[in-house]
């Protein structure tokens, strides 16, 4: 028996070794193999608002594949995944995400850093890595969100950095349109393909981010700015479908001013050869002060936070899901303030109206934590949004993940 229990236990430790092996990627592993299923799981006559209650609970991948720079158009290969200090992207890792009950997992992608000339053509090694992450994902059944992320500049920054703005230059309307449907043209072609599991996602907050307190507060123009961006996800879409197969009616994520719930003020969906096919796309840290502010409110009551969750989720389901389109909220967090009794309240709530409303919450993830909690990021930051340990596939916050994923089912 001494000798059946060391060799137990010596097993045990080697498969330990190899699972943290595995999820530390501090040196670039081993490309692990995958076979893309080939069946469509998803049913052609599936509506939007069916597909997304098939999303139920999902996890963002962030900080890896949209970390960026700008003020430069050369390539910077693939190494940017790793530059926002996450480790390298594994397949153990995704499988601990799937094994945890996530259904759905957004890969925010970032494509100016990795254009090669003017002809916009994107790095082949980016959109390989890009697939690899995408098959670790689609192979676990997993539904799988991929889009254009940080790409979204500034006006001095356009001269500088391949991209697209968000303002009334037609000039750069013009470019930025260019961009955008050049980036989609090149990226439908890749995974034209791949099963509905696969969905795009046009735009990341498209907003203005030469407007002051850029992104938090609606502009006054904003009713142009939204016909611009309607004008952009026309452009995505319909290069997206032009290519063909499985992309003539893949689900697409389309949004409005800054993903805000609250700003389509003059926005308009996109026309679509497709029949229910559009998702809206969405992202709401709500309430503010308690999910992202770095000064106030840590404490969660369910007549005053709740009161915004309910407000939030009742617009969405009376502005969308009631006139036949599903909606994502394609991120949702609330930061770490030391306060985890507090956000298992927030989370108990979140997700409960988003349930009641048809709408899958895709939980925002950078891997920070506050130093009260045992992590590297300061306690009175609003970007505490560390839920899984990738570096040992471990989760911080156990309770309140478990609880999402309960309720989202």
């Amino acid at each position: 028996m001494k000798k059946k229990t060391a060799l137990i236990k010596t097993l045990l430790t080697v498969s330990s070794a190899i699972v943290l092996s595995a999820c530390l990627g501090n040196a670039e592993p081993q490309q692990e193999s995958s076979k893309l299923p080939e069946d469509t799981p998803v049913s052609s006559s599936t509506t939007s608002i069916q597909f997304a209650k098939k999303m139920q609970a999902g996890w963002n991948l962030g900080n890896t594949f949209d970390a960026q720079s700008e003020g430069s158009k050369e390539n910077k290969g693939v190494s940017t995944e790793t530059s926002w200090g996450m480790p390298y992207t594994t397949q153990s890792m995704i499988k601990a995400v799937a094994a945890k009950g996530f259904k759905t997992i957004r890969i925010p992608v970032s494509w100016h850093n990795h254009i090669t000339d003017s002809n916009l053509t994107i790095d082949p090694q980016w959109l390989s890595r890009i697939k690899t992450v995408t098959d670790y994902a689609i192979n676990e059944g997993m539904y799988v969100i991929i889009n254009i992320h940080h790409d979204n500049l500034t006006s001095a920054k356009l001269s500088t950095t391949y991209g697209y703005t968000v303002n009334t230059n037609t000039a750069e309307q013009e470019t930025s349109r260019k961009y955008i449907t050049a980036v989609w043209k090149q990226v439908a072609e890749y995974f034209k393909e791949y099963n509905q599991n696969l969905i795009f996602e046009l735009l990341n907050e498209p907003r203005n981010r030469d407007s002051a307190n850029d992104g938090f507060t609606a502009p006054e123009n904003i009713s142009d700015l939204n016909k611009v961006i309607s004008s952009y996800n026309q452009a995505a879409l319909n290069a997206i479908r032009a290519s063909g197969s499985k992309n003539t009616d893949r689900f697409i994520m389309v949004p409005y001013y800054a993903a805000s719930p609250y700003d389509s003020v003059n926005w308009t969906v996109p026309n679509d050869s497709a029949a229910d096919k559009l998702l809206i796309a969405v992202h709401a840290y709500c309430p503010y002060d308690f999910c992202m502010n770095t000064t106030a409110d840590s404490t969660f009551e369910d007549d005053d936070e709740g009161n915004d969750i309910s407000y939030l989720f009742s617009l969405l389901k009376s502005q969308w899901v009631s006139k036949g389109y599903g909606v994502v909220m394609g991120e949702a967090s609330a930061s770490d303030k030391n306060n985890t009794a507090e956000r298992l309240k927030w989370v108990k709530y979140y997700y409960k109206k988003a349930k009641q409303s048809s709408v899958p919450v895709i939980l925002w993830d950078n891997m920070n934590i506050s130093t009260a909690s045992g992590g590297y990021g300061d306690i009175n930051s609003g970007e505490c949004h560390g839920y899984f340990n990738r570096k040992n596939c471990s989760w911080w916050f156990e309770p309140l993940i478990d609880e999402m994923i309960s309720i989202s089912k």
